[in-house]
């Protein structure tokens, strides 16, 4: 089992540490940018890519571990729940279903950062980090939103 964990670490730590410099460019996430209709007419291109390099900054200077929220919709569930989306905001997590967990991403190794600087870009007011695999993250608390 420890073998297998090591093995799996490894290989994440490659790939995040793989990540083809034009990934980390402000000019690879400028269509993602322009994907929100708002941001289409509001900036130009060069006021678009200075407002993606802080994202890209940011994502790139968290420090570890970070405490992060997540929330199902065990009531009304629309969608499959696998994937890794994860808020640095209680209240973002909670406007997205009843079921809250509570969690630690432990480091760096865990989160897949373009995809996590593609819905920050996109979803900028998600406090997005996202990590594939939801038992990377360590489940401190787990509880259901009073909806009453």
């Amino acid at each position: 089992m420890k073998q297998r964990k090591f093995i799996k670490t490894t290989i994440r730590e490659f790939l995040n540490e793989s990540i083809n410099y034009h990934t980390l460019t402000p000019e690879y996430y400028l269509d993602d940018f322009y994907a929100v209709d708002f941001n289409e007419d509001d900036y130009s291109e060069e006021q678009a890519l200075k407002e993606i390099q802080k994202v890209i900054d940011y994502v790139l200077s968290l420090k570890y571990p970070i405490k992060v929220y997540r929330s199902i919709d065990t009531i009304n569930p629309m969608e499959n729940y696998g994937g890794g989306s994860w808020s640095e905001k209680l209240e973002v997590a909670e406007s997205f279903g009843n079921k809250i967990y509570v969690g630690i991403i432990p480091n760096k190794d865990v989160v897949d950062i373009e995809q996590t600087i593609r819905t920050r870009i996109m979803n900028e007011f998600e406090y997005e980090i996202y990590v594939p695999n939801f038992d990377d993250v360590k489940i401190i608390d787990t509880y259901e939103k009073n909806l009453g």
